[in-house]
């Protein structure tokens, strides 16, 4: 696997399922772990907007922090790609993103009208992706939840075309390869 500085688009149309494409081309040679450690997990949560520029993670929380996200990004990934392949997605994933959330909760405060949740710590991370997940998994756009063909990238997306037409997270990448692909042949 490629370790990797630079973070990838968020194209999803969903915090979790962008969450789970900082691990680009699963499964193949090509395989780039964006998240690969605490400073990088950090800039993909500032970028993503989930905290602000002056936050940090102690070094003592570092390696706890980095195995709660790949954990849950583990979950979301095998769940994503169960739905958008049409098969039941593993229990023990959907239990991780169950028990991500509620112990993101746990701690959690009720603050303002409409009520958001405002996490503490390391959960200003987790917290917002794990519910995320669930409010994707609860909500109507699951059965839109689809995944870049295996040539291309194996990223997840929420195809919100009109006619369920979106083939490819992002036609600008993805699309383009795939085309000059058939015109090379």
């Amino acid at each position: 696997m490629i370790d990797c500085p630079t973070l990838p688009h968020r194209v999803a149309g969903n915090l979790a399922l962008d969450f789970a494409n900082t691990h680009s081309w699963r499964g193949t040679r090509q395989e780039v772990d964006h998240l690969v450690d605490g400073g990088a997990i950090l800039a993909w949560a500032k970028d993503a907007g989930l905290v602000e520029s002056r936050f940090t993670i102690s070094a003592a929380r570092q390696a706890s922090l980095v195995e709660h996200v790949h954990d849950l990004r583990r979950a979301i990934e095998a769940v994503g790609v169960a739905i958008a392949r049409r098969t039941t997605p593993p229990a023990q994933s959907l239990a991780t993103i169950r028990d991500r959330a509620s112990q993101s909760l746990a701690a959690a405060s009720l603050v303002g009208t409409p009520v958001r949740l405002d996490f503490v710590r390391d959960d200003r991370i987790v917290g917002p992706i794990a519910w995320a997940a669930l409010d994707l998994l609860r909500g109507d756009e699951l059965g839109r939840l689809k995944q870049c063909p295996p040539e291309d990238c194996r990223w997840l997306f929420i195809d919100r075309t009109k006619n369920g037409s979106r083939r490819w997270c992002e036609m600008a990448t993805c699309g383009n390869r795939a085309k000059k692909r058939r015109a090379d042949r």
